[in-house]
């Protein structure tokens, strides 16, 4: 699969999630070996270490980082955040020498569950659910 279409499936799959229950998003039903947390690693559990996405949030600013090393042959290659409403919040696409981390400014008055994603170029789609 082409990376571009597999980034723009990942960007639509969160969006999905967003509009289900905190508990779906959290552990993803179904979805086993196709998105991953730290719930539901599949079959890359023992990697969750270095593939969820740390978030951070402070005031209006969120910050995501996934703590990871970045090789030219294995790296992060984006982060996204989707807010509740489904609404994508931004995008980070990251190249082998940059160091994987994102910042976002969160909307005024935004509550409830934000989709955080991590996507490495060897172990896939990974999601974090945070409550405002």
């Amino acid at each position: 699969m082409e990376r571009r279409t597999f980034i723009n499936a990942a960007l639509a799959s969160a969006a999905g999630l967003a509009l289900v229950s905190k508990a779906q998003a959290a552990e993803p039903a179904g979805m086993e070996n196709v998105i991953f947390s730290d719930a539901q690693p599949g079959h890359w559990k023992g990697k969750q270490g270095t593939h969820v996405p740390v978030v951070e949030v402070s005031g209006d600013t969120i910050k995501v980082t996934t703590p990871h090393p970045m090789t030219e042959a294995h790296y992060i290659v984006s982060h996204s955040v989707v807010l509740p409403d489904g609404q994508l919040l931004g995008r980070k696409t990251f190249t082998s020498k940059d160091a994987p981390i994102s910042t976002y400014t969160l909307p005024a008055g935004v509550k409830g569950p934000l989709t955080v994603t991590s996507t490495c170029n060897q172990h896939d789609w990974w999601i974090k659910t945070v409550t405002l």
